[in-house]
């Protein structure tokens, strides 16, 4: 069983690879290691998220396809769907309704729908729950100050790398 999934996480890995979800990245967490991903989602524009980048650690070791994969953020949101100390994603998000013909696919637009569209009814954090239903201003400031300041890409891109190399080379 345990080859079958392996071999099932390798294709799904390969497939989103060669035709990538909008908006993601999708690396193995360890290189001898196929079973654990880092994905990178793109913060939704339109939402307080636009211009984070999310890392979202998918652990698919556990009885994978026949349990749900396993749900962390690396990188702290502010969502009330997702636990704020621990970066857990709320279990009704994945889990109920979980059945074997679900793939990864499936579990990384499910999260992409869950960061721009919070589920206040099922939250995680009933404080940030409460801010989105009673004072959307309120948690669209905080939720873009939190993406601002845990989210950004602090690292330069390739671009930025290059053009300030080929400035020196002059």
């Amino acid at each position: 069983q345990k080859k079958g999934a392996s071999g099932r996480i390798t294709k799904e890995f390969s497939d989103l690879t060669k035709k990538p979800l909008a908006g993601t990245v999708i690396e193995p967490a360890n290189a001898d290691d196929i079973t654990v991903w880092n994905v990178t989602i793109l913060g939704p524009e339109g939402t307080p998220y636009a211009g984070g980048r999310f890392i979202l650690v998918i652990d698919f070791s556990d009885g994978y396809p026949f349990k749900a994969p396993q749900l962390k953020f690396k990188t702290k949101i502010y969502h009330p769907n997702v636990k704020f100390d621990t970066g857990e994603v709320c279990d009704d998000i994945i889990r109920n309704g979980w059945t074997p013909t679900l793939n990864a696919k499936y579990v990384i637009t499910t999260i992409q729908k869950m960061i721009e569209n919070p589920n206040v009814d099922h939250p995680l954090e009933e404080e940030i729950a409460y801010l989105v239903r009673e004072k959307p201003h309120e948690f669209e400031k905080k939720a873009k100050e939190f993406t601002k300041k845990h989210a950004y890409q602090k690292q330069k891109t390739c671009s930025q790398i290059l053009f300030t190399h080929l400035s020196k080379k002059k």
